[in-house]
């Protein structure tokens, strides 16, 4: 049950109230926009780093990050300011949570910077992938306004969520996870991304965020591009199988996102 101290917060990182700590080290203009939610791996954060200093054939990369684990912040900044970048990284900018939001927090970010550039691309990464040095400049290759290309991309073959495959590269896919995607950052102008999700199942992005892309008339497409999974003993998908089943069937019966399309943002 969602308390109204929550809901009030909600409202205001909805406005995009929310502040950030700022680490800048050579910001030109035209840098490929990552977002990434920070929970239970502080260790990894210099790994991710070196990963996304380290990538080739872009302009750069600003990350953004949501760390919802207020205890480790102090952690999180201190890597941070001790990290100097030779490559790709330009800048991080990184938000302490008012309380662990989930892992769609990382979308308050997304909200905020469409109203900039609505037309870009919004890269998003899971604190527990290992990228090779072409994965952002293979997620902004096959970007395309009305496609999202995940990584982590399934078609599902039977009437749930579990009777599901592996996608292929050009086949068909029915349901992505955002971690290791790209998209449009206009996505979520529409507040009702935030707002529509119905609570109890609001630590599932994932379905949410399939059933909110293909409301809104995008494709989804397998990413062709390898990513490797590390830490998978922290992985919370362990203890949502059955919740992840009820969403999807629920999903599947009534929208709460109304009968019609979305209009594009």
């Amino acid at each position: 049950m969602q308390r109204a101290w929550q809901r009030q917060i909600r409202r205001r990182l909805l406005a995009g109230k929310f502040a950030s700590t700022p680490f800048h080290w050579q910001v030109r203009g035209g840098e490929a926009i990552v977002l990434m939610c920070l929970w239970n791996r502080r260790e990894r954060l210099i790994d991710v780093l070196r990963q996304l200093d380290a990538q080739t054939g872009i302009n750069g990369v600003r990350l953004y990050l949501w760390n919802n684990n207020r205890k480790d912040h102090g952690a999180y900044l201190k890597t941070l300011a001790g990290f100097t970048p030779t490559g790709a990284l330009a800048a991080v900018d990184i938000v302490k949570s008012p309380y662990n939001l989930g892992s769609i927090a990382r979308f308050y970010w997304a909200r905020k910077l469409s109203f900039d550039a609505p037309e870009s691309a919004v890269i998003v990464l899971d604190d527990d992938q290992d990228v090779p040095e072409d994965f952002v400049a293979v997620c902004l290759r096959e970007y395309r306004p009305d496609r999202v290309s995940a990584f982590w991309a399934f078609r599902i073959d039977g009437t749930g969520y579990w009777d599901r495959d592996f996608a292929v590269v050009g086949g068909k896919v029915d349901h992505v996870g955002p971690g290791g995607m790209v998209c449009r950052l206009g996505l979520f102008q529409d507040p009702r991304f935030f707002t529509a999700m119905p609570e109890r199942f609001w630590v599932l992005d994932d379905i949410w965020f399939t059933h909110f892309a293909l409301r809104a008339g995008l494709r989804l497409a397998k990413l062709p591009v390898e990513v490797v999974f590390v830490l998978e003993e922290t992985n919370q998908h362990w203890t949502q199988g059955e919740m992840k089943r009820d969403f999807y069937d629920f999903l599947q019966v009534s929208s709460p996102l109304g009968p019609a399309p979305l209009e594009s943002a």
